[in-house]
């Protein structure tokens, strides 16, 4: 949260104090909580519902996907508190004017779109690289000149 918070204060061109790096935290760990509770729920319903589909490509892509947007959908009402919550005190609008519900909808959306799609993807990739991680360490076990390599290719892609 205050990395979250300092990147937003400095994006806006706000000033930035200790204080501020932890505004807005109630309805941020409130909103995560929720959100953790929906994927908890949803992602067993979804290996119950369909548990031959949980091996494939498209299974894991499609029950990430449904519980990430479901939780972002759920936990949404926590991102328009804490919009609320990180209002500039000067210009800052009573609830009523602040919250749009078009505009709710539309970045709830959309938002929630990016992360499933994101995360879907995430889960399709990541058993193709631990496979290849676990055969690189096997690798590397059998030659271990091969770590001097990689720290070389490291160094040079550092240094030029």
């Amino acid at each position: 949260l205050p990395i979250t918070n300092y990147r937003f204060r400095k994006a806006m061109g706000w000033a930035i104090s200790a204080g501020d790096l932890y505004q807005a935290y109630l309805p941020t760990v409130l909103r995560d909580i929720v959100y953790g509770i929906v994927r908890n729920i949803v992602m067993p319903f979804m290996l119950r519902w369909r548990p031959e589909r949980a091996g494939t490509n498209r299974g894991r892509f499609v029950n990430m996907f449904v519980t990430v947007l479901v939780a972002c959908l759920v936990s949404a009402p926590g991102n328009e508190l804490r919009g609320y919550c990180l209002q500039a005190p000067e210009h800052k609008l009573p609830f009523n004017e602040f919250f749009k519900p078009e505009r709710f909808v539309r970045s709830t959306s959309v938002g929630a779109m990016i992360m499933s799609v994101s995360l879907g993807i995430g889960s399709l990739v990541t058993p193709h690289v631990e496979r290849f991680w676990v055969r690189a360490r096997e690798v590397l076990k059998k030659n271990p000149a091969g770590y001097a390599v990689i720290a070389i290719v490291f160094l040079g892609n550092m240094v030029g």
